[in-house]
């Protein structure tokens, strides 16, 4: 038992770090705004959406306080709302509690989960008019960022801006950290997986089938392909934080879960 722990433990540091690493780099891309201070990360992405701004505690410096106050005086001259993660860790009911004593409620606390590259088979091809095309322009860029909001349920008033986020990482230096995949039912777009790599480790985040197509079978489709990507970029796991929607998916495939990411939000639509 004590050996699956640490095993566990260790995994919960591979997600909080991939998660940080992926926001911060977010941050820099030119369609968004960062700014660090006393130990904690704030990154508007431009998108009036509160799960795609985020504030975090960095891992490497500041104490556990959580400057609440810097952080709604960041977004609220940004003009956006935004969403406090904070990562799994011995530490993390105690920030959570301290930053809920701020007057941020906790909204949500989706599972982080990861899975070993070691146990993914190859995949099988797709049923015919199903295919899987990864982003490789501004233009593709644009189709999968409208794709992926429909998925999650957001409005395309925020298409203009998400557009201009996601086409900021199909360029250099990003894309090399960055894959866009989207899974086509004929010529229609029906769900949508981004891949943030840093050294060993995938990111998945923006997982997502439109509702009109679920209950086929895309999203394992969607995510052997994505995981099939990872491993040929020389990962060896992939870490993700599941949505309610997509839980059931992963831990099916052979996720497991490592801890919590505990979300604090003003907005009572966060999560």
């Amino acid at each position: 038992m004590n050996f699956i722990n640490r095993e566990y433990s260790a995994f919960a540091k591979k997600a909080r770090k991939n998660f940080e690493s992926t926001v911060r780099l977010w941050g820099r891309l030119p369609s968004s705004e960062m700014e660090e201070k006393d130990g904690a990360l704030f990154v508007s992405t431009g998108v009036a959406i509160p799960d795609q701004n985020y504030a975090i505690r960095t891992l490497t410096e500041g104490s556990a306080a959580s400057p609440a106050a810097e952080a709604l005086s960041f977004f609220r001259n940004k003009g956006v709302p935004f969403t406090w993660w904070v990562p799994p860790g011995d530490d993390s009911i105690p920030e959570s509690d301290r930053i809920a004593d701020t007057g941020l409620p906790r909204r949500c606390a989706p599972p982080a989960m990861f899975y070993s590259l070691a146990d993914f088979a190859e995949r099988k091809d797709p049923p015919s008019g199903i295919t899987v095309k990864h982003v490789s322009d501004s233009l593709e860029a644009s189709l999968w960022a409208l794709c992926s909001l429909e998925g999650f349920g957001s409005g395309a008033e925020h298409g203009e801006a998400f557009t201009r986020f996601t086409s900021s990482m199909t360029n250099s230096p990003e894309k090399e950290y960055f894959r866009l995949a989207a899974v086509f039912c004929g010529d229609t777009p029906a769900g949508t997986a981004m891949l943030s790599i840093f050294g060993d480790t995938a990111g998945l985040y923006y997982f997502s089938v439109v509702r009109a197509f679920r209950g086929r079978g895309l999203g394992k489709i969607l995510l052997e392909a994505v995981l099939e990507e990872a491993k040929m970029a020389g990962c060896s796991e992939v870490t993700l934080q599941a949505s309610p929607m997509g839980f059931p998916l992963y831990r099916k495939f052979g996720f497991r879960e490592c801890g919590r990411f505990l979300v604090h939000s003003p907005d009572p639509d966060a999560c």
